[in-house]
Formats: structure tokens, C-alpha cells, sequence
């Protein structure tokens, strides 16, 4: 599986009885070293909706996404999710159905994909990615309106790259996750100046 699509990875990792459900504990076990990448994106994706705009709404992501990094950064072979998170789930046809809408940009994503300076996703340097990945989750904490919207789109390159495994995506996941970082203490610093805090 690990020179597999994207997409063909989620479409063999939802596989089953259609009368089924797919959780994400199922989904971690079958994506193997990728279900980092995975639950990286899919606790990054949801404040790309509408949702940004409320103050906390991504809280309730970050959360279960500094867990995942922080288990990524002591260098854990694969991400094990507490058991409420892990049986969270959806009916299998569902996600056959949220594939097949997605599938066509995740195909245009692959065509900018491809595996390359594989150093970057050596479980070495995922280690130091899962320590970058809990600042942004730090980020994401933080109850604020749309800003949440610049780590999410950092953190979904990293992980787009880590799944497929193409550094240089992963590298410029990082350098977005730099660029958020700043982002975000400068707001802070604006917001402390105009109240006469600094």
C-alpha cells in the first residue's frame, strides 16, 4: 500500500460489507505508518468549512490532533486513538459516498505528488513534524475567528505529503506551518497593543 494513491489507499482502507460502519480506529489500522498523514488531515479539514468563523470551533479538532502529533513525536510506529475517538465512525456506504466526492481533486492532488526526498518522511524527521504539529494544534486552541483557517491549510500539505510520501510537499507544509506560527504572534501582539497590554 505504501506506493499507492491517495485515493486508492482510503478506497482499500473503507472496504468492507456495505451494511458496515468505518471508524477511525479501523481506518488508522489499515492506512499502516500513513494513518498519521490520514488523521492529520482529518482533524485539519473541518476548519476549512464555515465553521473557523466561530470562535472555538477549532478547539474540538485540536484536541484529538496535538494527541496524534504527540504520539508522532515520541516516534510510535502507529497512532493508537483513545477508544471514544477511535469508535467514531460513519455508515460504510457514507464513506464510499464522501470518496467518490473527493476523489477527483485528491487525483489532481497526485498529479503534484510523488515520492521524493525521502528524508523528510523517514520516521526520524516525523518525529520533529509531530512536535510542529502539536504547535499548530497549540494554534488551533486558541479561541480565535479565521485565523484557525492558515495552520489547517499548513497542516493539510503536511499531511497530503506525508500520505504521499513527497517531501517536498511536506517541506513546504512546514514552512507554512512556520508562517502561521508567526501569524498568529503578531494578531497576539496587535491584539495586546490595542488593548494597552504591550
Amino acid at each position: 500500500m505504501s506506493t499507492a494513491g491517495i485515493a486508492d489507499a482510503l478506497a482499500h482502507a473503507i472496504d468492507g460489507p456495505d451494511d458496515g460502519r468505518v471508524t477511525l480506529a479501523g481506518l488508522v489500522a489499515r492506512l499502516e505508518r500513513r494513518g498519521y498523514g490520514m488523521l492529520l488531515f482529518l482533524f485539519s479539514a473541518p476548519n476549512l468549512t464555515p465553521g473557523p468563523s466561530i470562535p472555538g470551533f477549532s478547539t474540538i479538532f485540536a484536541l484529538p490532533l496535538a494527541v496524534v502529533a504527540f504520539q508522532m513525536m515520541l516516534g510510535a510506529r502507529h497512532p493508537k486513538l483513545p477508544g471514544f475517538l477511535g469508535r467514531l465512525g460513519i455508515a460504510r456506504v457514507r464513506a464510499r459516498s464522501i470518496l467518490d466526492q473527493i476523489k477527483a481533486p485528491l487525483k489532481r492532488a497526485e498529479r503534484l505528488l510523488k515520492p521524493r526526498w525521502p528524508a523528510l518522511c523517514e520516521p526520524a524527521a516525523q518525529r520533529w513534524i509531530g512536535a510542529v504539529a502539536i504547535v499548530e494544534a497549540g494554534l488551533l486552541l486558541l479561541p480565535l475567528p479565521i485565523l484557525p483557517l492558515i495552520p489547517s491549510i499548513a497542516l493539510i500539505v503536511l499531511s497530503l505529503g506525508l500520505l504521499a510520501r513527497d517531501g517536498r510537499a511536506v517541506a513546504l507544509g512546514l514552512g507554512l506551518c512556520a508562517l502561521a506560527a508567526g501569524l498568529f504572534a503578531a494578531a497576539l501582539l496587535l491584539g495586546a497593543a490595542a488593548l494597552g497590554l504591550a
